[in-house]
């Protein structure tokens, strides 16, 4: 089904609410504790990694509960809705420094963090869901997914490339260090906030007007629907095609997590550029990223969506390897670094969501039924687990190699890990899930064959699972 280019738009605005958080967390949280709050690096990483395996708890709850809801607003339209304004309130909170003792601090930010990725999961899951049930278009999906990322981008710039010229601009005009912070973490949260209303309320094609609410309605979660609940998604793990995709996110996104993370500790300490410099890189990454989409776009509905994703990941993991043999010492090389760097960077987020679109209806074929706020969950969980693992790996390095946040000339062991976590690290990464995708069996030449079982499945025709052994 060809969709309608507002609609594209409207779901396109959802997704920066989406990336402007996680870069937000990603790229400044654990700098903002340590540089900012004082907090040191193992314990902040700590912090991180907790807040990240709780998203990972709610995720795939909140996958469940819209796979379940009935209203009429549809399955997943009501969880952005209720999202809005409390992710608006805590990212605020959260990038809002508090004078108070160190354990009280730690308390503190610990619980903003939680109630950050809380918020998070509550969005995130049933927005991705519902790319999958605006079109089950094969290519179409891609096309979705390209307005979603270009307007990740936008999110991606407010996460990533706004909080740096902010925090100079603000210092420059007398503010603290910690009044600046707040006004950028004030800034995400209202227009990640904002975004999800508009896209809730601006798209209807899944409304059910018709709807009329039961007075026996049963609960959504109780001991057994959780029992159903988990072992539905133990039956989910056992497809294949899930399988890949899961253990291809979490590798890319634990090498995506150190990179952005450690990304302004390289550019502060290794290679001293300003803030503004750091902004401009940023900001060259999010253009890249807006000028490859249309490409990758291009490339994927020309050859295959596995087919581009693994040459985005090969291209960018020989540029970071290469990048630390030869060394990346000013400005000038750290733009092109960077810039090569959103190749993989565009294909992961643009074409990943679009395959594990897919995947949803080769659970379908599978079980009989439709799970897609489950399976995509599966997504989520792994970028929540990753996040936790990325953030604490380089809290510990970065611990282990005696880097001080006090001091303005770090040791050459630090800078030499810094180093190794803005590009060998990643780079190997990425080339390992370029090789796990390889694997990945739905493509343009099988993805007809599952839609062709899924229909006979709804018209309660008998299907072989034994003729899709290549695939499951």
């Amino acid at each position: 089904m060809k969709l309608k280019f507002r609609t594209k738009l409207s779901y396109g605005i959802g997704g920066t609410a989406d990336n402007a958080m996680f870069t937000l967390i990603e790229t400044f949280l654990l700098f903002f504790l340590t540089t900012v709050v004082g907090i040191e690096p193992g314990i902040a990483g700590t912090i991180l990694a907790i807040g990240c395996i709780w998203e990972a708890f709610c995720g795939p709850i909140s996958g469940y509960l819209s796979d379940h809801t009935e209203s009429r607003f549809g399955k997943r339209k009501p969880f952005l809705l209720f999202a809005a304004v409390p992710a608006a309130v805590v990212t605020s909170l959260l990038f809002t420094s508090i004078d108070m003792s160190y354990g009280l601090k730690v308390f503190y930010y610990g619980i903003m963090t939680v109630l950050f990725w809380w918020c998070f999961a509550v969005f995130f899951v049933p927005y991705m869901t519902w790319g999958s049930e605006l079109t089950e278009d094969y290519h179409e999906r891609t096309v979705l997914r390209s307005y979603a990322y270009v307007f990740n981008q936008v999110g991606k710039g407010l996460g990533m490339v706004m909080p740096t010229f902010l925090v100079a601009v603000l210092a420059g005009i007398g503010f603290t260090t910690a009044q600046s912070w707040s006004a950028v973490g004030i800034t995400v949260g209202v227009v990640s906030g904002a975004s999800l209303l508009i896209c809730a309320l601006s798209i209807r094609e899944t409304d059910n007007p018709e709807f009329v609410k039961s007075k026996n309605r049963e609960r959504l979660l109780d001991a057994k629907k959780v029992k159903e609940m988990f072992s539905g998604y133990f039956q989910i793990l056992r497809l294949r095609p899930i399988r890949y995709l899961i253990g291809a996110s979490l590798v890319y996104l634990i090498a995506n997590t150190v990179f952005m993370s450690d990304m302004i500790y390289y550019f502060t300490y290794n290679i001293h550029i300003s803030s503004i410099k750091m902004s401009l890189i940023t900001l060259l990454m999010t253009m890249a990223g807006i000028a490859l989409s249309p490409l990758i776009t291009l490339c994927a509905g020309k050859t295959d969506k596995k087919t581009a994703f693994i040459g985005g990941m090969v291209i960018s993991g020989i540029v970071l390897i290469s990048a630390r043999i030869i060394g990346v010492t000013s400005f000038a090389e750290a733009c092109v670094m960077c810039g090569l760097f959103a190749i993989g960077n565009t294909c992961y987020w643009q074409l990943m969501p679009s395959m594990i679109y897919d995947v949803c209806e080769a659970e379908e074929l599978a079980s009989g039924e439709k799970h897609s706020g489950q399976v995509i969950s599966l997504q989520a969980l792994s970028e929540s687990l990753s996040a936790a693992v990325g953030v604490q790996l380089l809290g510990i390095i970065l611990q282990q190699a005696g880097f001080n946040e006090s001091l303005a000339q770090q040791s050459e062991t630090a800078l030499f890990w810094v180093s190794n976590c803005f590009s060998f690290l990643p780079g190997l990464g990425m080339l390992f899930v370029a090789l796990v995708v390889s694997r990945y069996p739905i493509t343009k030449k099988t993805f007809p064959r599952i839609l062709e079982g899924v229909e006979k499945r709804r018209r309660g025709e008998a299907v072989d699972l034994n003729d899709y052994r290549d695939i499951f």
